[in-house]
This record gives structure tokens, sequence and C-alpha cells, in this order.
């Protein structure tokens, strides 16, 4: 089942910020991808191509990624007769078709959106929905639904309020299933709407981009007050998590940190070294439920990361640590710096290397978080990607907006399709070995592999195949 037609075109993210999609016809039919795009390009993050015309589009335009994909990888792609389910090779292909460490000949863009959509095709040619194609080529053979980080209030960089770290968000992980955490998330969410309607003036209820409250909380032990209060509320204290942000390199300024990083008139003498960080972490955690600290310190800040992580149990995540990026994934493992490590689509160039990352993070013992971006668009492929790899959590903002809740829906429609077969992963949401503990399981073929991922009519996908159109 070789490519037929591949053609690119730009479209626009959730923030209005062009991206790039993709259409690959073969002889099933449509299949269509949209990536989603970078806020600020990170040090070890592949590289998206932009035009930086400042005429047009403030110099995000995707023109360049869109005719490289259309006049150089469409051409040469489809001249290579690959089979669609042929995932290593294509995106081996177009890496040496890129020929730059960075990938910033072609555009990580370009590239991964070509990888994303052959992984669409690839699903259908098995006859199996995408998160199990997914499934097979990250060797995975449990499946575990995810626990949802869903952003509440949002400060630092993200609101002009006093709250120092940039995500304040929610984890159910007393619930039974995803569709549990989902209602639970929903109903505080909505909960907490109401008070800061009754509280704050309406402006206050408006969301950021992610879907998280701005309200002008004055410090971070107000915020966490707040949010366990409306825990509390629901009636869902032991069954709710908070998980924390702190987006520390926003905060870190010749070697400290400054918790008032917004008040241009700051003293230095005021500015907290990394240990006394680390204890105000641990403090709030002995005060309130939090699981989860994100970015708890500057991504270069290592010896801080390797200290705290000896020194507690609880979740410690690192996103802009390691930016989904090989390298910097291993030098965690060595330092052991964190015990969690993100995920994010936009980061990689590929599908395989993505992959590759997130073999490396599970078989060191490390939990994995499948994570969002800023400029996120419609597309479902990340919802099925942190269900295909089982990583344990996936991270989506609030369960607001369309972009975002698409992939909390989607989550939905996949474990309605798995029926009693459905794994939430609930307290063990750093699944150090959930999936990776079975490796030698094999479905039988009158169960899990016949039932739910191999349908008796080849012309009959799930829903997350996310078909545009099919041939007859």
């Amino acid at each position: 089942m070789p490519i037929k037609i591949l053609l690119a075109r730009q479209i626009f993210d959730s923030t209005g910020i062009p991206t790039v999609e993709v259409d690959m016809v073969t002889e099933l039919g449509l299949f269509r991808v949209g990536v989603p795009n970078t806020d600020v390009k990170k040090i070890a993050e592949a590289v998206q191509l932009r035009d930086n015309n400042p005429a047009e589009y403030l110099g995000m335009g995707v023109s360049n990624a869109v005719k490289n994909i259309n006049t150089i990888i469409a051409p040469e792609l489809i001249k290579q007769n690959y089979e669609v389910t042929m995932q290593k090779e294509i995106d081996q292909f177009m890496l040496a078709l890129d020929g730059t460490e960075t990938r910033s000949r072609l555009g990580a863009n370009a590239i991964m959106c070509v990888s994303m959509v052959v992984a669409k095709a690839g699903a259908a040619k098995k006859g199996m929905p995408l998160y199990r194609h997914i499934s097979d080529m990250a060797e995975v053979t449990s499946i575990i639904m995810p626990v949802p980080h869903f952003t509440i209030l949002t400060g630092g960089v993200l609101s002009s309020n006093e709250l120092p770290f940039q995500e304040y968000s929610i984890m159910p992980t007393g619930a039974s299933s995803f569709s549990e955490a989902l209602r639970l998330g929903t109903e505080i969410y909505q909960y907490v709407k109401k008070t800061i309607i009754s509280k704050f003036k309406m402006e206050a209820s408006y969301v950021s981009d992610n879907g998280g409250f701005s309200i002008p909380l004055r410090s971070n032990r107000d915020a966490l007050i707040f949010l366990t209060d409306a825990i509390k509320q629901c009636g869902y204290a032991g069954k709710v998590e908070i998980a924390l942000n702190a987006s520390a390199t926003d905060l870190f300024k010749d070697g400290s940190y400054d918790l008032e990083f917004k008040n241009p008139n700051t003293n230095p003498q005021d500015y907290m070294s990394s240990d006394k960080l680390a204890e105000l972490y641990l403090e709030s955690m002995k005060e309130f439920p939090i699981c989860s600290f994100e970015d708890a310190f500057d991504y270069d800040d290592w010896a801080a990361w390797s200290t705290l992580t000896s020194r507690t149990q609880a979740q410690l995540f690192g996103n802009d640590l390691t930016q989904t990026n090989l390298r910097r994934v291993g030098l965690a493992v060595e330092k052991r710096a964190g015990n969690t490590l993100g995920i994010r689509i936009n980061q990689s160039a590929s599908l395989t290397e993505l992959i590759d990352v997130f073999k490396l993070i599970k078989t060191s013992g490390f939990g994995a978080v499948v994570c969002d971006r800023w400029g996120d668009t419609d597309d479902l492929f990340l919802a099925d990607l942190v269900v295909g790899l089982s990583a344990g959590q996936v991270k989506c903002g609030a369960p607001a907006r369309s972009e975002r809740m698409g992939k909390y829906n989607q989550i939905l429609r996949i474990e309605e399709e798995l029926g009693a077969l459905a794994k939430y992963a609930g307290s063990n949401f750093q699944a150090h070995s959930l999936s990776w503990s079975r490796r030698g399981e094999k479905p039988t073929a009158g169960t899990l592999h016949a039932k739910i991922w191999v349908p008796e009519d080849p012309k009959m996908f799930c829903a997350s195949n996310n078909i545009v159109d099919k041939k007859e």
C-alpha cells in the first residue's frame, strides 16, 4: 500500500499561529494530520522551520516548511515506493534527506507532520486502531489509560497575578477509570469557575490559552489553599491530588531563584538558593496533597534535580529539563535527575525518534508524561499516542477549549472501545513498570488482539484511525 498523494498546506493552531497540515492518500483513502507548534524554541528541541518574514504572520509563517514537503519530501518519498507500515524506514529516509542534526533544513514541523500521517495510514493498513499500531512500534503489550493533569490555575509568565509558578493542576489519582477521572476534573473545574465569579469580577473567570484561570491570588500558598479547598468542597479529598508546574527556568537568575520575578524591583538578597527552593517544595508537600512537581529547577541545574530526587518519593517531572531529546534524557538518567520525564510531539522530528526517547525513559525506570503544546491543533493524534505508549499520564491543559477537550474525548472513546480491558493507571501513574513488566506477554487470538484491535471486516476501522475519507 504505497503512498499515492502527499500534500501539505498551512493551517492555524489554537492560538492563531500558522502550522503545517498534511494530507496523504493511499488505496484506503485520505488521512490528515496537523502538527502542533512550539511557543518558544527551547535549546535542545528539533527546529521548526519558520519563514521569518515580518511582513506576514509576524514572521511565523510556515510556507517554506510546506514547500519542502510538496517539492522535496513528497516526490522523493513517493519515488521510494515504501509501504506505509514501514514507519522506521520512512522516518530514517526523511531525516537523511534533511541531513542536519537539528532538522533545520526541511524543518522538524515538516518531517514530523509527514511522520504522523504515515502512522495513521499504517494503522489503517494493518486494520487496527492508531493507538495499537503505536503500541506495536513501541513494543508495549499492556494498554494503560492515563491519569490526566488538568490545569486549574495559571501564574508565572502566563499571568499578571503574583503567583510564582506557572500552573496549578489537579490529578484524579483515586479515580477508577479515565471516564471517572474526567468527571472529577470537570466538576472541580466548574466549581472553581463559579467560586471565582462569586469572589472576583467576571473577568477573572476568563481563561488563558491552556484553559487555566488567572485569578488575583498573592502567593503560592494562597493558590494551594484555594485548590485544596476546592477539592474538599467537591467531596474528592483523597481521590484528587495537586500537581505543580514551577517552570523554574523563568525564576532562575544568577544561580538563584526569584519567586517575585514579575516585580522589576526585587532584591537579589531575597532570591532562593536551590536548597531553599527544595525545602519550599518539601514543606508544601507536607501541608498540601501535592503528588507531582514539574520543572522544579532550571533545566541546567542538574545538581538540584539530583539532590531533591534523592530526598522524596513524590513525582519530580522534568519537561523543560529534557525536551524530548535523547541526549538530555540520557543525562537525566545518568544523574538520576527527577523520576519522570515529559514527551512532546513537536520537540522531536519524527515518530521513530519520539518512540526511541520513550523507550529510554521507560527502560531506565522513569515515568513518562505525554504533553500537548501551547500552540496545539484540533488533531487527536496525541490521545492515541499516550494510550499507545501506555505512558500512564497525559497533560493537555484544562478541561476546557476544544483543542484540549478533543484529546480527552478521544481517550474516552478508546476506553469505551477497550471495555473491560481498559486499565486506569490511577495511583500508579508513574507507571515505572506497568506496561513493561509484561514484555513477554502476547495477546491471544481470541481476546485482546482479535476482539479489539483487528476487526473481522478489514474495511471497518475504529474511530481512532481518524480517517477523513475511506475508499469503499
